[in-house]
């Protein structure tokens, strides 16, 4: 095998034959779970310099193809939690920012006829949410409950309340389009 000599030499040139002959079946590899070349591709790159930083550790029976498929494997596993991760924060805040600009709107005095007829607006589209979201909005605005407590309540997973709020919010920010300048202008201005 082409890695023993690698190990005691530190070869540049064997390490040149190696990545050769591992690169494109690592970079599948990681495609295959991130579904995404370049973020593959970044992974395999940091596979070959944990590689070159661990070459005179490595002994000589070890096995260089397992060593750098293990490698990609785990490493492509960090990149989908790291993934889930951001997605999570990114749906909580867009969730806050729906949850904050309608709550300045509940404050805003009913002498404001655009407000009024604003909070009207906001009030059909919740109104006109498909009843599944709508409860699951509800519950989590008004309610102020957490996705686990509404998974409980309703006897769903916490994953079918993730994705019905999502739903929800999706089906607001598209009704309420029109009205986003005003909804921004009440949150960041008015107490």
């Amino acid at each position: 095998m082409p890695g023993q000599d690698f190990l005691f030499k530190s070869n540049k040139e064997v390490f040149k034959d190696i990545f050769l002959d591992y690169y494109q079946p690592l970079c599948h590899l990681s495609s295959y779970y991130l579904e995404n070349e370049d973020e593959a591709r970044g992974v395999v790159q940091e596979a070959f310099i944990k590689l070159w930083e661990l070459r005179n550790e490595l002994g000589q029976d070890s096995n260089i193809k397992n060593f750098l498929f293990t490698l990609v494997k785990n490493g492509s596993l960090n990149v989908l939690k790291r993934r889930k991760v951001l997605l999570k924060h990114h749906n909580k805040i867009r969730e806050a920012e729906i949850h904050y600009q309608f709550e300045s709107l509940s404050r805003i005095n009913e002498d404001y006829l655009e407000f009024k007829e604003l909070k009207e607006k906001i009030d059909v589209a919740i109104k006109n949410l498909p009843e599944h979201c709508r409860v699951v909005f509800e519950m989590s605005r008004f309610k102020e409950m957490k996705n686990r407590e509404i998974a409980e309540k309703l006897g769903i997973s916490q994953k079918a309340v993730e994705a019905r709020m999502t739903k929800a919010l999706k089906i607001l920010k598209n009704e309420l389009k029109d009205y986003l300048p005003a909804v921004l202008f009440v949150t960041f201005f008015l107490p």
